[in-house]
């Protein structure tokens, strides 16, 4: 296998092998003469920019969404990672976004931005909305989910300091994946972030933008008036 490389700014999710959950990583690739010792291309890991955290909820229950409290008692860190080869070792051993249950979220954040709307680095922010329909959730959820995950982590975004984090959601209805932005009054670059993501997944469809100001006020971001679209 090819030494892995650190993403770069511009990096393309397409840009990421093809069969990941197989391919072999330097955790789990055989070692090749002694077994004692670590080949020198897999000692060496190359740092992301931001470390970023891995967290998962799936509250269950028909009263979940009653209170942001109890919502965020069901909000678990799986993981922080600060380098190209510790994320693909949790990608290839995690769950995949089409596996997970109804209910279920993951969440992918800089490290130190809890996946909350009132988070300090949040509450002015909002979300743009990938709506996806449930018959597209086994040929293209996971693969998007992907996509998203490296564009944040790769630094692909021309803003990439407005960016919090990217979120996919699994429901009954339909799935979403939702990118998280820092200040939803700058509209010049909530629009050029919005159109770039649009870019980076190769997507055909209408984005939406939430503001997390009105999901505090209603608790809740289902059928919240966008601010933008793209």
């Amino acid at each position: 296998m090819e030494p892995m490389t650190s993403p770069k700014k511009g990096y393309h999710p397409s840009e990421a092998p093809t069969d990941v959950k197989t391919n072999p990583t330097p955790f789990n690739h055989p070692l090749t003469t002694s077994p004692t010792k670590i080949p020198d291309d897999f000692a060496i890991k190359h740092p992301l920019q931001f470390a970023w955290s891995w967290w998962y909820d799936n509250p269950g229950g028909k009263n979940w969404k009653s209170t942001q409290q109890s919502w965020g008692d069901h909000l678990k860190k799986i993981y922080t990672f600060h380098t190209v080869e510790d994320f693909w070792c949790l990608w290839n051993n995690i769950k995949g976004a089409n596996e997970l249950p109804s209910g279920s979220n993951y969440h992918v954040f800089k490290d130190g931005i809890e996946p909350k709307w009132e988070d300090s680095a949040n509450k002015c922010g909002g979300k743009w909305l990938i709506q996806l329909k449930t018959a597209q959730r086994n040929s293209q959820l996971n693969q998007l989910w992907l996509w998203a995950v490296l564009a944040c982590i790769g630094n692909s975004f021309e803003d990439e300091e407005d960016i919090c984090g990217v979120v996919v959601s699994v429901r009954k209805s339909n799935d979403k994946i939702c990118l998280w932005t820092r200040d939803a009054t700058q509209e010049e670059k909530t629009m050029r972030i919005g159109k770039q993501l649009k870019e980076l997944l190769g997507l055909q469809i209408k984005l939406e933008y939430q503001v997390h100001v009105d999901a505090i006020r209603y608790n809740s971001s289902f059928n919240n008036k966008p601010k933008f679209e793209v």
